[in-house]
């Protein structure tokens, strides 16, 4: 299968936490990807990709950054003092998950920086408290090796890395 953006992103970081996250919270807060915002219940994490860019561009590999948001959202139909700790609560403890596993911990990956946090985001959503998390991700994908021939004489082959192949015909 050939490496895309989709492969990348789905597979390689935001697979890997959700799963972290699922742990976490023990299966208390429904985790999804989508672009668009689902009525599953009274909380929920939305998971998705907004941006991606080369950052450096290596011998046997490359590192992009890419720009993951993450939707915490609280339903309530009243200012209530309760629901609103309550997100601060569990989006502490996202900030403290993904602050834990900065250095690549028990998930692929780095972290470019640490979160940035935005609370009462108006997401068209009625009735909502909202926190938008937005996490800057660095994924470094190797190349399959390629090496050259310094060497030949037609049954005999050396490599740039100092290796023997012989042809036979």
């Amino acid at each position: 299968m050939a490496l895309t953006y989709e492969n990348i992103t789905y597979e390689k970081i935001m697979t890997p936490l959700r799963d972290k996250l699922r742990t976490e919270f023990k299966g208390g807060l429904p985790i999804y990807f989508d672009n668009q915002h689902q009525d599953i219940g009274t909380k929920s994490l939305r998971i998705y990709p907004t941006s991606q860019e080369l950052v450096d561009k290596r011998t046997k590999s490359y590192i992009n950054v890419y720009n993951i948001q993450m939707d915490y959202i609280l339903k309530t139909y009243r200012d209530d003092e309760k629901a609103l700790d309550q997100m601060y609560k569990d989006v502490t403890r996202i900030e403290t998950i993904l602050f834990n596993n900065s250095n690549g911990g028990d998930i692929p990956y780095f972290y470019a920086g640490m979160p940035e946090v935005e609370h009462n985001v108006d997401a068209g959503i009625d009735n909502a408290y909202v926190s938008r998390i937005t996490v800057p991700v660095l994924y470094e994908e190797v190349h399959e090796r390629f090496v050259r021939f310094i060497t030949s004489n037609d049954k005999f082959f050396v490599t740039s890395d100092g290796l023997f192949y012989i042809v036979r015909s």
